[in-house]
């Protein structure tokens, strides 16, 4: 890669913007366009670039994980945020209701209840009558009318 792409590919990273980091990078006004596209479709410097975002996106985005460990967090009232009272202080708040409620919600849309799954297949019902003789049923009968 020489010095000219790689200025291309960390403009790009920092724009997303083809045409605007060939003319960043030096190319003439007239080919950035071309060059860019051009550029973007070269395997090493896709590869570049693409290791470039990934490293990126690891260290500033939130993981699933992260985002539904906090959010268990706010259920349990473990996560807590510093306000400041009228007074001036500065106090620890837990989560309020409507917080907890809404955690709640965020992590069900991952791991929903049981109620809401499909379940399909047979489903057999017994009857605890069924195995009695037709004189054990009459005899029943007779009991609740008394």
């Amino acid at each position: 890669m020489t010095p000219k792409q790689r200025k291309f590919c960390d403009e790009y990273i920092k724009t997303g913007n083809a045409t605007q980091s060939a003319v960043s990078a030096g190319y003439s006004q007239k080919t950035a366009y071309s060059i860019g596209t051009e550029n973007l479709k070269k395997p090493e410097l896709k590869k570049y670039i693409d290791s470039k975002l990934k490293s990126i996106s690891d260290n500033a985005i939130a993981t699933a994980e992260e985002t539904l460990t906090i959010l268990t967090k706010i259920v349990r009232g473990e996560h807590t945020e510093q306000v400041i009272t009228a007074e001036g202080d500065v106090i620890d708040k837990h989560p309020d209701t409507n917080q907890i409620i809404r955690a709640s919600s965020e992590i069900l849309k991952r791991y929903p209840l049981a109620q809401d799954i499909n379940i399909k297949g047979n489903l057999k019902v017994s009857n605890p009558f069924e195995n009695l003789t037709e004189e054990e049923l009459r005899a029943l009968a007779s009991r609740d009318d008394e």
